[in-house]
């Protein structure tokens, strides 16, 4: 009795650990695309001709290698609000 008592607080507990570390991936992931929102808005300012790809280009640089969102999002984001 005991031993199954243990196992499901383990259980409990595993599962509470992986609700928040996905909730951590999905936070950062809705602050990555912030970022790129911030940073084309930022970019498009400093230099309004600029077009998509070398804002693209722009944005790769001042990102780090762990950020959560792919290219194709990352382009997206980028048309979606250069319009």
């Amino acid at each position: 009795m005991r031993t199954a008592e243990l196992r499901m607080k383990e259980e409990t507990a595993v599962a509470e650990r992986r609700g928040v570390e996905k909730g951590r991936e999905e936070g950062r992931e809705e602050g990555n695309k912030n970022t790129v929102r911030v940073l084309t808005v930022t970019i498009r300012k400093m230099r309004p001709e600029i077009n998509e790809s070398d804002l693209f280009k722009q944005i790769k640089k001042s990102v780090g290698p762990d950020f959560s969102l792919s290219d194709d999002e990352i382009r997206k984001i980028i048309h979606q609000n250069l319009k």
